[in-house]
Parts: structure tokens; C-alpha cells; sequence
């Protein structure tokens, strides 16, 4: 408040001293008080309005650095306020005036604000089209990690379109450039992922996992490679739209390679300074500055800053990454200029990897507590951007992210109910999913996420053995009409659902053979849409339960057994080994022992309890009929231990609080 009664008192003097271009930067600087630490945002505008009339007003080019920036700051109000037509035309006369002048580095900038308003807008193609122009101009001016950092936002784009072909394309040209090539052509068997980073600070005040070190200011990097992104933070966004795409494709070990990689990276770009860690950055420029008298009058003028709301991350689990937010031009060395990206805050990108690492982990239950472990961990820093940064004391900018944690925050809890449901722990996947349920609400994405609550809530009952409640629930995600670009959670959820009541109709309690293939026929029309690799395993399962005949039920279910070895899905791996050896149990096979008891071993490692006592059972039934007695009874002792407790989950009354608000049928759960 000081700062803006000094700046009103500067735009109010009248001295002889102060003149029309010390009164335009005046009100420029108390516009973007204003805008960055107040909520004012009328009054900033009302500055900007009336400094835009004073730079018109100034003969020669002497007040144009002022003047783009004021029609920066001028296109962020906009956007804030949504109005984007008007920004549209800001950026329009700015551009052109940038594009007149020859300041690219301006132009760099209005092009990351361009495609932001089209992307807003919903105009993917012009917002990707502004991404590829601004990607030639910097090709064209040897600005090579400026033109990485358009690619980067249009694989970012695609990402969060679902249109997966293009963003991987993206990372096909980007990947020869991040000095980690080896990724495409990845072929090692085993990966490890990065131990978790601890979640403590020094003040309490940075949700940061850890306190960053303050090594001295390093100077313009050498470019020893021109074709080689000297930016560490561009790599770090790389890395996480890499393990994005690699996620949904299946390709498990690229994706750990590329994760730990991630965990190094963020090793080596922990903040220095304020705006490193509210995550401004420099992306140098190879142009020199011109060292005319307009040239050195630009580069003394000290530039406004990046400050604005970062683009929101995703609506499912993929779409957390993000944009960047704009560049702008900082006070510049003799021989080297550079812009400066704020992209996402290093708390923003600390929580995201957190994510990534628990989805990443997820699958895999030999090691149950890992992926735990990070999201609970993720959970705890980003809780805290709630207490510690509450209302009252957190800035306008961090107020601004509040619904970006929370939909983080509320993702985070969905998958970590994925875990316990996972490990057999039905109390504890009820609970969480509660918090998801009340965090979806709070980031008023209730109705986006709805469905992927229903799709959870059904797996708890079926889990349960509360079959008629799940497939109430399953009912309600399946009635959701959704579209695959425009709502690409909700779409996986219905074909998900699909899958999973078609897996019910494949059991012995609903047992409805022709009604379980009317579904998987209609489950493979969508899963050709959506190409994810977890789907389609889940999909060959199906086809092997569903299918008559003895051969080709075998080979789907060798084929899922494959798949999930690569996903590395061990709750995948644990059904198909179940379903096989049921198949060659019933074909008389001799493989049908070593098959059953890989299974049930398997099963009983990674916490499945349901698979190990039905296989544990038909693997009985073999020993019995081979007239084996003394391994059925030592069988049967084994498989007392898993039945207790499946016999306790069926007996447990789950999710009531929930259902007592949303139940779909009440006789069904009476």
C-alpha cells in the first residue's frame, strides 16, 4: 500500500522536472502493483488506459518500449477479465508494432499471449498455428530453446486436447534436442524410480519439498551444440510432457527412465532467487542488441515482469502440465539479450512430479508402499498452499493458482484411492475418496469429475461383493454423455465402466454371456478412439472371460498377459494368470498346475486378495482331481488366510456417508 500511494503521488505531481514519458512509466508501474498484488483490477486498467494516451501523445520511438509494454499488461487484464476479442486486438496492433520495429524478443512474447487467447477461446488451430509461427520466426533468428519452448507448448496443446498422435510428434522432433535421445530408443529391462523428496522447508512459508541452495549467478550459457536446448527448466517441461504421453502409450520403462531423469532435473534448477522460484526463467537469445541510440535506450529501460494466472493443468490425471505464461524482456547484458518464461512455480512443478511419480508407481504392487508414499507425500505440500498461504495473507497470485492446487490436489486423492483399492483396503479407499468427492466441489470441477468418482465408488462395491450396488453405480457413469476431446476423463471412465460390468455379466453370479459381449463389442468401438494401453489389456481380459471358444480365449489372455507385463501391471498380470489357468484346467492341460500356482504366488505378493483365493480355490480343485490330497490340504490352509480377509471386505459397510447422499437405488443397498 505504501508502494502505491508513492506511485499515486508520482502520477500526480506537477513539476516541470517530470515529463510526459516519466509520467506514462509512473502509471505503468502503478498498473502492475495494482494488477499483481491488489485485486484492482479496474483500477489498473483505468492506469494502463491513460498511460496508452500519454505514450501516443510522445513523438519519435523513444516512448515504444513503454508503449509494448503497457499493451502487455493491457492483454493480461484482458484475459484475467476474460474479455478476449479485446485481447485479441491488443496483441494484433502490438505484434505488428514489435513486428515493424524488428523486437523479436516482443514478438516471441505477444505470440505465447496469442495462442493463450486462442487456446481460451477454444480455437485449438489458431492457437497451434500462432505456436508454429512463433517456432519459424525463432528458427529463422537462430533462437534455438526459444523455439523448443513453442513446441513444448504445442505438445502441451495437443496433450490437453487428447490428440496424443500430434503431441507425440512434438516429442519426436523435440527429443534428438534435450541431450536425452536415448529415450526414443530405450531398450533396457529394468528402471528404477527416484527415491520420494522429503516435503519439509526452512520457514514454512514455500510449499517447496526442499529449501533450494543460493549459488552465484551463472552467466550467459555456452552454446557448444546450436542444436542442443541449453535451458534446464525447458528440459524440465519437456520431461514432464515426455512421461505424460509415455503414460498413456504403455511404454512403462521409457516413462521411469524419463521420471527419473525428471527427479535430477529438478535437482539442477532449484531457484536462486524470488522469481526463479515463483518460477520466472531466461531463455537467452542469440541476436545481439543494437547498439544504436533507440537500441541502448531499450535495453536501459527496466521491463515489467511475467504475472499472470498459469494455465491450469488438466482435467485428468495427464493434463496437469502447463503452459507457459508469457515472455517478457528483462534488463539485458552488452552482448546478450534473453527474454524471461514464467511457467508453472517450482512448488507447482514439486507437486506435479509427485504425481507423476505415484502414477507411475501405481501398477506396480510388489512394492505397495511407493506409490503411497509420493502421493501422500504430494498431498502434504500441496495442503499446505491452503494453510499456510490462506486468504488472508497469500497474494493475489497465489489466490489466483487456488483452483490449480486443488484440482492437483483432488486428482492426487483419486489416484491414491486407486492404491488402497489396489491393496485391498476398502476403509481407507472410502475415506480418501470422500476428500477427492469434497476437493472436486471445492475446485468446482464436481460435475467434470463425477463420473470418474461413480467409476471408483462401483469398483469399491464390486470389490466389496456388493455386485447390484456396483452396477448402480457403473449405470450412472455409463449415462453420462461425453465427448472424447472435449471431456477425455469422463470418456475412459464410461469405457472403464463398460469393461467392468461386462466382467460381472462374466461371473458366476450374473452369469450372462451374450449381455457380456454386446458390451465388449461396444467397449473396442471406443477403446479405437482412445488408445490407451491399460484399456486395451483390460479389454483382452474381457474377450478371453466372454469368448466360447477354448484357442482363441487362450490367446487374448496371453496377450493381455504380455501387455501387462510391459505396463507392468501386476493387478493385470494377477486376473490373467487366474483366467488362463482356469482355461487350461478345463482343456485338461498340463500346463494348467504351473500356471495356477505362478498365479495364486503372484496374486498373494501383490495384495490381491480376490485373485489368490480364486485361484487358490481352482487350484485346489486340480490337486483333488489329480487325486492329490495332501497338496489340496496344504492349499486349502493357504488359502484360509485370503478368504478371512475377502470375508471381511464383504462383510463391511463402505462408503455409506456417501451413499446416504448419492445412492442411485436405495432399495439396493438395504
Amino acid at each position: 500500500m505504501c508502494a502505491i500511494k508513492c506511485l499515486v503521488a508520482c502520477v500526480s505531481i506537477e513539476s516541470p522536472s517530470m515529463t510526459q514519458l516519466d509520467k506514462a512509466k509512473s502509471r505503468l508501474r502503478l498498473a502492475q502493483v495494482l494488477f499483481e498484488e491488489t485485486e484492482s483490477v479496474d483500477r489498473s486498467e483505468e492506469e494502463v488506459t491513460k498511460a496508452i494516451i500519454i505514450t501516443d501523445s510522445i513523438q519519435g520511438s523513444s516512448a515504444l518500449e513503454i508503449q509494448l509494454r503497457l499493451y502487455e499488461l493491457q492483454t493480461q487484464i484482458y484475459i484475467e477479465t476474460k474479455r478476449f476479442r479485446l485481447a485479441k486486438n491488443t496483441l494484433r496492433i502490438a505484434s505488428a508494432e514489435a513486428a515493424k520495429q524488428g523486437l523479436h524478443n516482443w514478438t516471441y512474447q505477444f505470440c505465447f499471449l496469442k495462442a493463450r487467447v486462442h487456446f481460451m477461446m477454444e480455437d485449438a488451430a489458431g492457437s497451434l498455428t500462432t505456436m508454429n509461427q512463433g517456432a519459424a520466426l525463432a528458427e529463422q533468428q537462430g533462437d534455438f530453446d526459444i523455439k523448443m519452448a513453442f513446441w513444448i507448448v504445442s505438445g502441451q496443446y495437443s496433450l490437453l486436447l487428447s490428440k496424443w498422435d500430434q503431441a507425440m510428434f512434438y516429442l519426436q522432433k523435440m527429443t534428438p534436442h534435450m541431450g536425452i535421445a536415448e529415450l526414443l530408443d530405450f531398450t533396457t529391462t529394468t528402471a528404477t524410480i527416484a527415491t520420494p523428496p522429503t516435503s519439509t522447508t526452512d520457514d514454512g512459508s514455500s510449499p517447496a519439498p526442499v529449501t533450494p541452495p543460493s549459488p552465484a549467478a551463472p552467466g550467459p550459457p555456452q552454446e557448444l551444440d546450436p542444436q542442443q536446448c541449453q535451458s534446464q527448466q525447458l528440459k524440465v517441461f519437456f520431461l514432464i510432457l515426455y512421461i505424460f504421453c509415455m503414460i498413456r502409450s504403455g511404454q512403462v520403462e521409457k516413462t521411469l527412465f524419463a521420471l527419473t531423469s525428471l527427479h535430477g532435473a529438478l535437482d539442477g534448477t532449484r531457484p536462486r532467487d524470488t522469481d526463479e522460484l515463483q518460477g520466472v526463467f531466461r531463455v537467452f537469445l542469440k541476436n545481439r542488441i543494437d547498439d544504436s541510440p533507440q537500441g541502448r535506450q531499450q535495453a536501459s529501460q527496466r521491463p515489467q515482469q511475467a504475472s499472470q494466472q498459469p494455465q491450469q493443468a488438466s482435467q485428468q490425471p495427464q493434463q496437469a502440465s502447463q503452459q507457459p505464461q508469457q515472455a517478457s524482456q528483462k534488463p539485458q547484458p552488452a552482448s546478450q539479450s534473453y527474454i524471461c518464461i514464467r511457467w508453472m512455480t517450482f512448488s507447482q512443478v514439486y507437486c506435479l512430479t509427485y504425481l507423476l511419480s505415484g502414477i507411475c508407481s501405481k501398477a506396480d504392487m510388489t512394492q505397495p508402499m511407493k506409490s503411497q508414499q509420493f502421493l501422500v507425500e504430494g498431498i502434504k505440500v500441496v495442503d499446505r498452499e491452503f494453510t499456510v498461504n490462506d486468504y488472508a495473507s497469500s497474494s493475489v497470485y497465489v489466490r489466483r493458482n487456488q483452483r490449480w492446487f486443488s484440482l492437483l490436489l483432488m486428482t492426487m486423492l483419486l489416484h491414491l484411492t486407486d492404491v488402497f483399492l489396489l491393496k485391498f483396503e476398502l476403509d481407507s479407499a472410502q475415506e480418501t475418496l470422500l476428500k477427492a468427492t469434497y476437493w472436486a466441489q471445492v475446485c468446482g470441477a464436481w460435475d467434470l469429475f463425477k463420473w470418474r468418482i461413480s467409476l471408483t465408488t462401483g469398483m469399491i462395491m464390486q470389490l466389496g461383493g456388493r455386485l447390484d450396488e456396483a452396477m448402480d453405480w457403473y449405470n450412472i457413469c455409463l449415462s453420462h454423455s461425453e465427448n472424447p476431446h472435449q471431456d477425455p476423463e469422463g470418456y475412459e471412465a464410461k469405457t472403464l465402466a463398460l469393461i467392468s460390468t461386462g466382467l460381472i455379466f462374466s461371473g458366476e453370479r450374473y452369469y450372462n454371456p451374450q449381455r457380456a459381449r454386446v458390451i465388449l463389442v461396444e467397449a473396442k468401438a471406443r477403446q479405437a478412439t482412445m488408445q490407451s494401453a491399460n484399456v486395451r489389456c483390460a479389454l483382452h481380459i474381457l474377450d478371453g472371460a466372454t469368448n466360447e471358444g477354448l484357442i482363441p480365449a487362450r490367446q487374448h489372455l496371453h496377450e493381455s498377459l504380455k501387455t501387462s507385463g510391459s505396463l507392468m501391471n501386476t493387478q493385470l498380470r494377477s486376473i490373467s494368470l487366474m483366467l488362463l489357468g482356469n482355461f487350461y484346467k478345463e482343456g485338461h492341460d498340463a500346463q494348467a498346475e504351473k500356471i495356477l500356482a505362478a498365479g495364486f504366488a503372484h496374486a498373494a505378493k501383490t495384495c490381491n486378495q480376490i485373485v489368490a483365493v480364486s485361484t487358490g480355490f481352482t487350484l485346489k480343485d486340480l490337486y483333488l482331481q489329480t487325486s492329490r490330497g495332501i497338496k489340496a490340504s496344504e492349499q486349502a490352509q493357504r488359502n484360509k488366510a485370503f478368504l478371512d480377509e475377502v470375508d471381511k471386505a464383504f462383510q463391511a459397510r463402505v462408503l455409506d456417508p456417501l451413499l446416504n447422499d448419492h445412492t442411485p437405488n436405495s432399495s439396493s443397498t438395504t
